[in-house]
């Protein structure tokens, strides 16, 4: 029993430095991340010609097949619980424990995780809105999804994924820190989109745009934040 306690303190004497500064950095991160989406929306959107053409080509090509892919792969009991536990690890809690653990001794990897996630959620939730495509279980059998256009019909917001966007969009900023594992951030965030059909929640079209949208944004906010900090070091100020 003593050596159990002396084993604990001694941990806890080497983790202070570490214990000390986790929530320190963790709440940077959030402030900073927060307060970097003013900068994301003032940087002018630059989309090169071949990065458009690819999103509405691939986006418009795989909705051509909706119908089929999604009754091929949705609502398999096979597939569910997999596909569950996927889905889930971008949700709110799933996210503040991904935050945690990468950001607790990294006060700007923490700040950078928190500001894509708010720009692409914000990018996202625009998109679902404004198109108003109709979710797959709202849609009659056998037919293909509907768009109505700007609406706030939760059975209508189907494109583009959002839990696609978000895990394309922390596997973007996770790589560009640690690009030596970027195959498998890229590999967890496809197969969150793939769950998304597997769950029956949206249509392949829907986890296509949502890879877009969510690699789009996290790059769009790096480089706002990136010039942020250029006109710092040269001393400019606005």
């Amino acid at each position: 029993m003593k050596k159990s306690v002396l084993v604990f303190i001694t941990l806890i004497i080497f983790l202070q430095p570490v214990l000390a500064s986790g929530p320190e950095n963790l709440y940077y991160g959030f402030l900073e991340g927060s307060q970097d989406l003013g900068a994301a929306l003032q940087k002018p959107i630059e989309v090169k010609y071949w990065q458009g053409a690819m999103f509405m080509g691939l986006t418009m090509f795989t909705s051509l097949f909706d119908r089929p892919i999604y009754d091929c792969l949705a609502n398999k009991p096979a597939l569910k619980g997999a596909a569950s536990i996927l889905s889930t690890s971008v949700e709110p809690i799933s996210l503040a424990l991904m935050y945690t653990s990468f950001g607790w001794n990294n006060r700007e990897l923490a700040r950078k995780m928190v500001g894509s996630t708010l720009y692409t959620q914000l990018n996202t939730n625009g998109l679902k809105y404004l198109l108003g495509k109709s979710r797959p279980y709202k849609t009659p059998a056998n037919t293909g999804p509907s768009l109505i256009g700007p609406n706030l019909n939760l059975s209508y917001n189907s494109f583009p994924s959002g839990h696609t966007a978000q895990s394309f969009s922390l596997a973007t900023v996770l790589s560009e820190e640690f690009p030596d594992y970027s195959f498998w951030f890229y590999t967890w965030s496809s197969s969150v989109g793939l769950s998304r059909i597997f769950l029956g929640r949206h249509w392949p079209s829907d986890v296509v745009g949502g890879a877009f949208v969510g690699v789009f944004s996290a790059n769009h906010y790096l480089d706002s934040i990136n010039k942020v900090e250029d006109y710092k070091e040269i001393g400019y100020t606005d």
